[in-house]
């Protein structure tokens, strides 16, 4: 029990909010505004934000699947869904036991080996504002870093109201523009790192993906 409610509050800490942070609509900042942080994007840099938050207000679905690589080095792998505003699920590969879930309301992590599952209210997760129909730079999430080079853009962004869960770094191919991974650092200098393969956007997802059922029914019904 200790053992998985350490994992759901590292979960909720710095896996929700790489999840949110890569995936959620953004609203770029104006190049006028310097950042909290102090970082200042010029007006090439701001271009492509604007660039990449028209390509992120376009995605209402995504699927995809996933490489997850852990700061031990072990690789995870699964299937993302997301169907915005406020849903999302990752499926792992067995044999990881785990699901994450977010239904709008609730963030949910089931174990399916323990046949456990836990809730926090959505509203209590770095994942809340940011799977709302729109997040703004202008308000707590900040750019904090630009970089573009070999064909790649890299944007640093940060919780600047909660900067304990560390940053994330989003990785974008250039032309055409898409979503390639994204890398969390916590506190700890710990990188956690998600890899897209065979994105598919806006495309029909079953409603059931996002609905919660209790581990050992899931059992029955298979």
């Amino acid at each position: 029990m200790w053992e998985n409610a350490k994992f759901l509050q590292a979960i909720t800490k710095n896996f929700v909010a790489v999840l949110a942070l890569g995936l959620c609509l953004v609203v770029a900042p104006s190049a006028e505004t310097a950042n909290k942080s102090g970082y200042r994007l010029n007006e090439v840099q701001s271009a492509h934000v604007s660039r990449i938050t028209s390509y992120l207000n376009r995605i209402s679905t995504l699927q995809a699947r996933f490489i997850q690589t852990n700061p031990d080095g072990k690789t995870w792998e699964g299937t993302l869904s997301i169907k915005r505003p406020g849903n999302f699920r990752f499926e792992y590969d067995p044999p990881v036991p785990h699901t994450l879930i977010s239904n709008g309301f609730w963030f949910i992590h089931v174990d399916r080996e323990l046949k456990e599952s836990n809730f926090l209210p959505l509203g209590q997760t770095p994942a809340s504002f940011l799977l709302e129909k729109r997040v703004s730079f202008d308000k707590n999430v900040k750019v904090i870093g630009f970089r573009q080079n070999a064909g790649l853009i890299h944007l640093k962004i940060m919780n600047m109201e909660s900067p304990d869960i560390g940053h994330v770094t989003l990785t974008f191919n250039e032309r055409p523009l898409a979503l390639q991974q994204w890398r969390m650092q916590d506190a700890q200098n710990k990188n956690t790192l998600i890899t897209l393969q065979n994105t598919r956007i806006g495309i029909r997802l079953n409603p059931e993906l996002f609905k919660f059922v209790e581990p050992e029914q899931e059992d029955q019904d298979q």
